[in-house]
């Protein structure tokens, strides 16, 4: 039974509605639906017990719930104020292996939610991953690390550092670290590190025996102290901004090795001093942000000859010289990745000086704003692998401009101003297996087998055509264009931008791949339909308004699809969807836009998908779920039996207790994990309290899990949930007071009668029977007879009335309630106080009441009397009258009979009603 209870809860917390402010999953490899950011730096593993967790402000309220046998954890805080995390609360999660937490705290609580200035130990003895990003070091102890023993990776991202020691001090007894990320951009000067500034007696100099991968970010360098990075040796990567002075000064730090380094500056550095800096290094990448143009040539670029990587950016502000002198290549033997940009107006003459082949160069990507490729303009790049000439001003391309790059598989013209593509434009790249051509809106002519000499091609990315201008719609035969090579293409993306398209496939080539199919444009249809080529098409994405063969759904014919992603508008026309329910292989379905509010037989276009497993809406409009709608989502379990995830985002719907059991479901649903995209989410988060819907008016759209709650029915099961739970509740709480609280139940029932009686009386001032009631015991009866009666009662005038039990409790009525009604008659207490009153019960009780009546009241009304000396030690045992005598002004009877006198004026004189005079002042 406790197996099976687990896994319920288990299940439970896996669903996407069972925590307002955390996904959970199975697997960090099924953060699909998630933001990418909020998990992007934990690795994705496997068999990893994943909760990702946004919005969050109080960590130990907003993530109460959570499983203790999570693997991975990130967090993301909230921007804003009170932001809080209690000590000790990620110790409860002893399986945790990764955790990132991205935000800061203003308080950090101890567990007994006192203020506690600095973050102590963080004890999880099995974390290996830990990434703190915009976290103020300044809360965290000294020794905040030291109950994560087997932490392998740490990322810190402070930026509000300024001493690097803040960081090192605090990992330099992390023996276990192998990776180490710091980004501090606010750190101006790289100091040797004092651990003084923390308090702590550490003084060693830190040692990282098992470090291999070290990353260090900083911003702009104005000074390097001699040393100060001595204790790192070797540096996997830096990055920081240097000028040309400090640059030199690097040396001194103490690095013996720099394998990526990255610079960038507000002054324009010589390549020659970078250069200097590579060989003392032996850096092998390098990224220059701010680099003089002109200094660059094959005798300044000798020093980085070990070079296997150079990215060399010019900013906007700095004009270089017109053309750049491409010579400095044939100095870089090593050099095999080449990325120049920021350069304008230059002529690429990247070949016109060399007289043999540049063999070690594969990837070449520029940015230098050309705009035409001539004839054989890389035919010296024979090794090349990789070409990147996108966001160019690039309009003409001439026939053979790619010859020589025999070798090429990848080439990326995208976001270029190419207006024609001919037949011998890529001729030459026999090997190219990838060629995009997206964004490109002034295509206008594409000629026959354009890519036929393309023979190992497997990707093409082809828009925006605009074949011919003169007419309305754009009419593409694929075979007449890509020939033979259709066949063996594996992804095809074609894109008219919002114009129309036609498309003939023009022969019954079929391809020999799991073919995936990309089409946009405004409208997009099909000639021949029947082409055995549709059936090759496994993966289709097709964003029209329409899309169709003639005037039917053209999503039939696709019958091998097993994912099918289709976005229209909600403004388009109406067309049948209900051929969907005949592509039985598919496994993922995403409908975007789509007016389900229209289809006619709405009821069964997922009817035959029992292979589903991925449903998503997509901003769908399904105002009313009532009848075949209804039925299709409610029993989700008989069409589609495989189905595992729905995603409804931006769900549209009426404000009506017809679509209430939506919400009921999708709380219930075990089989299916069911999340609700809501539009006015704060950054994204998938959560049912974020749906809405469209009241009648047609205007208002309030939150539709709050209008369901107000205005329909709940559920009967429920409400008896609820009554049985709160009876039982009820007869445990009457079974504990009474355990509890017995012997005072009916005195407070008496107390609180006789106060309800005191507030009802108008007349407050005539209300009282006695002047004092007396509390005194039996024994003593003597003494109130002959001493009290005679020298308060036959004493005036005004004559005083006294309440004695003896004389004045009524016959046959309950002892209590005549304690009571006496005490609320009379206008004072008066208690006798002797070893015989402390040792009875009567007396006791008779205190008590009256101690309660001066707790409600608080006044003046109770007067105590010791008729006898007690010893303070007796007295201790009585805790109520030890505390009234601390607090309280009392008479002793005096033993001197010429004292008498006194002591009963003075008891007189308290005892005796107010005049009328006093009473109106």
């Amino acid at each position: 039974d406790s197996i099976l209870f687990a896994a319920f809860i288990r299940v439970l917390l896996s669903s996407g509605w069972m925590h307002p402010k955390c996904q959970i999953y199975d697997s960090s490899e099924n953060l699909g639906h998630f933001p990418t950011w909020i998990c992007s730096h934990i690795p994705h593993h496997a068999k990893r017990y994943t909760a990702a967790c946004q919005d969050v402000t109080a960590i130990e309220e907003d993530l109460l719930g959570l499983p203790p046998n999570i693997n991975t954890l990130c967090i993301y805080m909230t921007h804003g104020e009170n932001r809080s995390m209690s000590l000790g609360f990620f110790s409860q999660f002893q399986d945790l292996e990764y955790l990132y937490i991205n935000g800061c705290f203003t308080q950090i609580l101890p567990s007994g939610n006192s203020h506690l200035p600095n973050l102590q130990h963080i004890d999880l003895v099995k974390l290996s991953h830990l990434i703190l990003w915009s976290y103020r070091l300044s809360a965290m102890a000294p020794d905040v690390f030291h109950g994560i023993p087997l932490l392998q990776s740490l990322i810190i991202r402070e930026p509000y550092l300024e001493d690097l020691s803040e960081i090192l001090c605090r990992i330099m007894n992390i023996k276990s670290l192998v990776r180490l990320y710091v980004d501090a951009t606010n750190i101006r000067s790289l100091n040797i590190s004092n651990c003084s500034v923390l308090n702590t007696n550490e003084s060693m100099t830190p040692v990282f025996i098992n470090l291999t991968f070290s990353d260090f970010s900083f911003g702009v360098i104005t000074h390097i102290e001699e040393g100060a990075l001595a204790w790192l040796q070797n540096l996997t990567r830096l990055t920081g901004a240097f000028s040309q002075e400090v640059l030199l000064d690097l040396p001194l730090s103490g690095i013996k090795q720099i394998q990526d380094f990255s610079c960038s500056g507000i002054n324009v550095i010589d390549i020659e001093s970078i250069c200097n800096v590579v060989f003392l290094f032996s850096i092998k990448k390098l990224y220059v942000n701010n680099f003089n143009t002109s200094s660059l040539s094959m005798s300044s670029v000798e020093l980085c000859t070990g070079l296997e990587y150079m990215y060399l950016s010019v900013p906007l502000s700095f004009h270089p010289t017109t053309h750049l002198d491409w010579h400095f290549i044939s100095s870089l033997k090593n050099l095999n990745q080449l990325k120049i940009v920021g350069l304008e107006d230059n002529r690429l003459d990247i070949c016109s000086f060399q007289k043999q082949p540049i063999t070690w160069l594969t990837n070449l990507t520029l940015g230098l704003k050309n705009q035409m490729l001539f004839a054989k303009q890389f035919i010296c790049l024979v090794k090349l692998l990789y070409l990147d000439i996108k966001q160019n001003l690039i309009s003409n391309i001439e026939d053979f401009a790619f010859l020589g790059l025999t070798n090429l598989e990848s080439l990326d013209i995208t976001s270029n101003k190419i207006t024609q593509i001919n037949a011998n434009t890529f001729y030459g790249l026999h090997s190219l297996t990838w060629l995009d051509l997206r964004n490109n809106p002034l295509i206008h002519n594409i000629e026959a087998m354009s890519f036929t000499n393309l023979m190992s091609l497997r990707q093409v990315f082809l828009g925006q055509v605009h074949n011919p201008l003169t007419e309305p719609v754009i009419k593409l035969n694929l075979t007449l264009i890509f020939g033979g090579i259709l066949s063996q293409l594996t992804h095809l993306y074609i894109s008219s931008a919002m114009r129309p398209m036609q498309l003939t496939i023009g022969s019954n080539i079929t391809s020999k791949q799991n073919l995936s199919l990309q089409l946009k444009g405004q409208t997009v249809s099909f000639q021949d339909c029947d082409r055995p080529f549709f059936q090759s098409v496994t993966h289709l994405h097709a964003d029209a308004e329409e899309f169709l063969c003639g005037s039917e759904f053209m999503g039939k014919y696709f019958t091998s699809v097993e994912t099918f992603d289709y976005r229209s508008k909600l403004s388009a026309k109406r067309v049948d969807l209900t051929s969907i329910h005949q592509l039985i292989h598919l496994r993922k379905l995403t409908l975007r836009q789509v007016d389900l509010l229209i289809q006619r037989s709405a009821d069964i276009i997922f009817h035959n998908l029992t292979k589903l497993e991925d449903l998503e809406l997509d901003n769908c409009r399904i105002y009313s779920l009532r009848g075949n709608i209804y039925n299709v989502f409610y029993s989700f379990t008989e069409p589609l039996s495989s189905l595992k995830l729905l995603t409804f985002n931006n769900l549209q719907m009426f404000c009506s207790c017809d679509n209430a059991w939506l919400i009921t479901w999708a709380k219930g649903c075990r089989q299916v994990e069911v999340i609700m995209l809501g539009p006015y989410a704060k950054t994204g988060m998938y959560a049912l309290e974020d749906l809405i819907c469209l009241s009648d008016n047609g205007i208002d759209t309030p939150n539709f899990v709050k209008y369901t709650e107000a205005n329909c029915t709940t559920e009967v099961g429920f409400v008896l949930f609820v009554a049985t739970g709160l009876g039982v509740l009820f007869f445990m709480l009457v079974v504990l007071v009474h355990n509890l609280a017995g012997p005072y139940l009916l005195p407070l029932y008496h107390i609180t009668l006789g106060w309800l009686l005191e507030a009802m009386r108008s007349n407050t001032r005539g209300r009282y029977h006695y002047d004092a009631f007396v509390s005194y015991s039996g024994k003593d009866e003597r003494w109130v007879v002959e001493e009290l009666l005679p020298n308060l009662e036959q004493r005036g005038p005004p004559f005083l009335r006294l309440c004695l039990h003896s004389r004045d409790f009524q016959l046959g009525k309950d002892i209590v309630e005549n304690i009571t009604d006496s005490l609320y008659r009379s206008r004072h207490t008066l208690c006798l106080v002797s070893r015989h009153y402390l040792r009875s019960n009567w007396c006791s009780l008779e205190m008590k009441l009256a101690t309660y009546r001066l707790q409600v009241e608080q006044r003046d009304i109770l007067l105590l009397v010791f008729l006898e000396k007690i010893p303070p030690r007796q007295l201790s045992a009585h805790h109520r009258l030890a505390r009234l005598l601390k607090t309280r002004t009392y008479l002793d009877w005096p033993q001197d009979p010429h004292q008498h006198q006194a002591f009963w004026d003075r008891l007189w004189a308290k005892l005796k009603p107010p005049t009328e005079h006093e009473i109106r002042g």
